[in-house]
Parts: structure tokens; C-alpha cells; sequence
């Protein structure tokens, strides 16, 4: 889910000029804020106006919002009004059994070309098997995102891969032997967040995918932790809920370093990140402070929240910056799902799109500018164009999906007055190659003339964004020397 902050306090020259360097730090080198801030600590300090407090809670901030979502994303989907669309227990699959749709708000940029599957994992009570059938014809990944949102692993149908098989998902405590036939999947904390997909080959292929996704199972793997099936909650639909990076984006620092400091110490940083550690515990976050943050001073507590703004700031200003380029982000100089200390692109991503996986799995690629960088918008018409010999290398397929401003997809009345209920073209799509072999996909709000309509992808008449997803890209994506065609505006 996508919500940009907004602050409308005046920001000083020299922190809006701090925004910016932060920014283009990021986007030219890919640094952790815990380089940037180490080497321009005084101008911190003079932009915050404050004592260390302030610069301190600004990298707490960065480092500590993937943990601090995805603990709200835990209780959005677990807890006792948990969301209609991804609700459900602890420990227990959840599938969502149709497409999405203009009224669908559960996760922004959502894809229409896979069914998710989605589970919250509590591995404190020991470990869970999960038990996947043999699909040999359809495209499946189970990604495995760790408390900071890192995809430290990944079940795919690529190569001779099928799926199938029993997985023991064990956490960072538990010491024991693997059964025969089984395979670990060793998670570094306990909070465990499974993101399935599984390939929809055509809008009438749900019933089979649905099959599918019934036989994912997740079982406790000592008989004597009980299963959490069939827990009584009610359920909020998804426009009824506010947006669990809303609840972030709106937290007090006080509020934002307690429920970061109860969540380092349930699910520990690795090793090589103890100087965070000790950094935050001089603000009462983590193991190793000496006290709450709630015994902070008054003094103290507006310092969080400067820091916060100062933080945010930076974060905002580097998210204007991204789509200036066209396609983006290149996936040589960004990590997706393995930040090391890259805090900075790591909370990034999880304010664009939480829950990205490895790009070995998926490469994904937006874009909201055509070739001249001007914004696109549907009272215009695009092209673009895959030429015969540069079509994108992927083990599986690609897509393309148009979205609104926000991240969610929009209705078409013209798509919808000739029968056409379509926000994407992908592989799966009986797209049609001109006489040299080249596919062009045609991009307007209004059907285009002349033209295969299979080509053709709806877009709002107002500003829209793209999104190309590959899945199980081939070295030339992933090495970033393939280069997305620009979008081109032909009136």
C-alpha cells in the first residue's frame, strides 16, 4: 500500500536541502542512510537544530519502518478486524480466489496475471510444514519475507522445479533434526510473511488455479501445538480499514520507537548490524536500552518526532526523483528483497511496494513518464514496441499493467462498453505481431483504430502509471544491459 507522508509544516532551506542530497545519494550510489549520515553528521545535526536525539531518531526511522509495517500488516491480516481480503489465522493460508478489480485496495499495484496466497507465520512456538502439490503447467513462487521485509527465500516452478513437496519452516531458535524427505526453509525471525502467486493462464483458468491453491497446506510440525483453525473474527473490507503504512506514516515518535523496540527484541538484527543497535538504545529502542522510551523527556519525545520529518522528508524526496528516468528502478543497482545495510532503499521499497521479492524471482519495472518525460496521462495515446529480436527474456512470462496515480486500477467505460474487462497484456495474451514481428501494445484511454483491440491496454482518462513485471528474468534483465522500450505519445 502506497501513501505518500505529508507534513505541511514549512521545512527550512538547509533540511530540504539535505532532502535532496540524501536523495540523490541514494539514487546514484544505492548508500544506507548509515552512510550517508555518518559522514554528513553535522549537517544533520544543523538542518535537525537539535541535540543527537533528532539524528538519531531520523535513522531509526529509516532503519526501523520495514519491521514496524510489517508488524502492522501482521495485525491488519490476524488481528480481531482483520481485512476481508487477506484475513485470516496465524499460521494459516489465505487465498484470494478472484482477480482484483477498480474497488480492490488491499495492496497497491496489485497484479492481475497471478492469485495471491498469503500467510502471516509465528514460529515462536516451534516450526510449521508446508505441504505444496506437483504443478508442472502453471507458474508458482512462495516467497518468504523475514520480519525486515527481506526475501531470504523463494519456492518456484522454474527449471525441472514442479513445487512439489513437504518444506519445514523453522526459526531462528529452534535446533533439531530434519526429517527425511523434508527440506528446510531456515527463517532468520520468527514473524514470517509467505506471499504466493500463482499463474493465471486466462481469465478462465481461476477455477484450475483456485484447485491449485486449495492443496497449499501449512501444518504445525509438533502434533502438540495446536492449529489455529477456525478462530472466530470479524472482518473489515478493505475501504472500511485504514491502510496499515497509513498507521505507520501517522505514528508519534514515541509511538513508532516503542513498537519498534518491543519488535527488535522479538525478532533480533543480524550480527553485523549490533552498531544500530547500540545507536537506538540511546533513545530507549531495542535489547540493549536501559530503559522505555516512554521515560524519555518531553524535550526528548518532539526530537523523535523532528527526526521523523526529517527522515520522511528525505524518503519523499527520493520517491519524486525515481520516476524521472522512465523505467526504473534498474535492477543491477537495486536490490530488490536483499538489502544488507541498505536501510534507505529498504524503507524506500517499502513505502512503494511492500513485500518485494528477490529479482531473481520477479524483476518488476515502473514507469509514470513517456520517452520526452512528461507525465503520461489517458487523454493522450502511447505506444510501445518489442522488437522481433529483443523481446524480453524470461523463463516464465512478463506483463504489463496500467494503474491510476494511486497505485489501484481503474475503471475504462469504453473498455467496459464493448465487453472488455482488461488492465494488463502479458505472454498469457493473444497479442498480435506485425509483418516484421514486432509487438506493439497500444496504451490509450479510448480504443485505438485500426489496430489489433488484443493490442490494446485501457488506461484511465486522467494521469496513469505502468508497471512491467518479469517473471524469472534472464541474465540480460537481471544484469540491467536489456533496456525496457520507452512509451511513446503518438498525438
Amino acid at each position: 500500500m502506497n501513501t505518500l507522508y505529508s507534513d505541511k509544516r514549512p521545512v527550512s532551506l538547509t533540511s530540504a536541502a539535505l532532502h535532496v542530497m540524501n536523495a540523490l545519494i541514494f539514487l546514484l550510489a544505492g548508500l544506507s542512510p548509515a552512510t550517508i549520515y555518518a559522514n554528513q553528521s553535522i549537517a544533520l545535526t544543523s538542518a535537525a537544530n537539535t541535540a543527537t536525539t533528532t539524528a538519531i531518531a531520523a535513522e531509526g526511522y529509516i532503519y526501523g519502518f520495514p519491521i514496524v509495517l510489517m508488524d502492522e500488516t501482521r495485525k491488519g491480516m490476524t488481528g480481531p478486524l482483520r481485512s476481508c481480503t487477506f484475513g485470516t489465522d496465524i499460521n494459516t493460508f489465505k487465498h484470494v480466489l478472484d482477480l482484483p478489480d477498480p474497488e480492490f485496495k488491499a495492496v497497491v499495484r496489485p497484479n492481475v496475471d497471478t492469485l495471491y496466497s498469503s500467510a502471516m507465520l509465528d514460529l515462536s512456538e516451534g516450526p510449521l510444514v508446508m505441504t505444496l502439490p506437483d504443478v508442472p503447467d502453471h507458474y508458482v513462487l512462495m516467497a518468504f519475507m523475514d520480519a525486515w521485509s527481506n526475501n531470504f527465500a523463494g519456492i518456484d516452478t522454474t527449471g525441472e522445479n514442479t513445487l512439489a513437496g513437504e518444506y519445514l519452516i523453522t526459526g531462528p531458535d529452534w535446533r533439531g533434526r530434519i526429517p527425511r524427505g523434508m527440506t528446510q526453509i531456515a527463517a532468520p525471525t520468527n514473524l514470517v510473511w509467505i506471499i504466493g502467486r500463482t499463474e493465471l493462464l486466462s481469465p478462465d483458468d481461476i477455477y484450475t488455479v483456485n484447485q491449485i491453491q486449495a492443496s497449499y497446506e501449512l501444518n504445525p510440525y509438533d502434533p502438540r501445538v495446536r492449529a489455529s483453525y477456525g478462530n472466530q473474527a470479524d472482518c473489515l473490507e478493505d475501504s472500511e480499514k485504514q491502510p496499515p503504512i497509513d498507521i505507520v506514516l501517522s505514528m508519534s515518535g514515541e509511538t513508532f520507537f516503542s513498537r519498534l523496540s518491543e519488535l527488535m527484541i522479538e525478532n533480533p538484527p543480524p550480527r553485523d548490524q549490533r552498531t544500530m543497535e547500540v545507536l537506538l538504545a540511546s533513545v530507549n529502542t531495542g535489547r540493549f536500552a536501559d530503559g522505555d522510551v516512554e521515560d524519555l523527556s518531553r524535550i526528548q519525545k518532539r526530537q523523535l518526532d523532528a527526526g521523523i520529518r526529517l527522515a520522511q522528508g528525505s524518503l519523499d524526496t527520493a520517491k519524486q526523483f525515481l520516476g524521472l528516468s522512465g523505467w526504473g528502478p534498474n535492477p543491477r543497482l537495486v536490490p530488490l528483497g536483499e538489502y544488507g545495510k541498505r536501510y534507505f532503499i529498504r524503507a524506500m521499497v517499502a513505502q512503494i511496494g511492500f513485500g518485494a521479492n528477490k529479482n531473481e524471482y520477479a524483476v518488476y519495472q515502473n514507469a509514470e513518464r513517456d520517452s520526452l518525460r512528461r507525465n503520461m496521462n489517458g487523454q493522450y495515446d502511447y505506444t510501445l514496441t518489442f522488437k522481433a529480436d529483443d523481446m524480453p527474456d524470461v523463463g516464465a512470462f512478463w506483463s504489463i499493467t496500467a494503474y491510476g496515480d494511486d497505485g489501484f486500477l481503474k475503471y475504462n467505460e469504453h473498455a467496459a462498453t464493448l465487453g472488455i474487462e482488461r488492465y494488463a497484456l502479458s505472454t498469457n495474451t493473444p497479442l498480435e505481431r506485425d509483418e516484421n514481428g514486432d509487438i506493439t501494445l497500444y496504451i490509450s484511454s479510448q480504443p485505438p483504430q485500426g489496430v489489433p483491440l488484443n493490442n490494446w491496454l485501457p488506461v484511465p482518462n486522467e494521469d496513469f502509471q505502468l508497471t512491467l513485471r518479469f517473471y524469472d528474468p534472464g541474465e540480460e534483465i537481471l544484469s540491467g544491459t536489456w533496456k525496457v522500450p520507452d512509451v511513446v505519445r503518438t498525438n
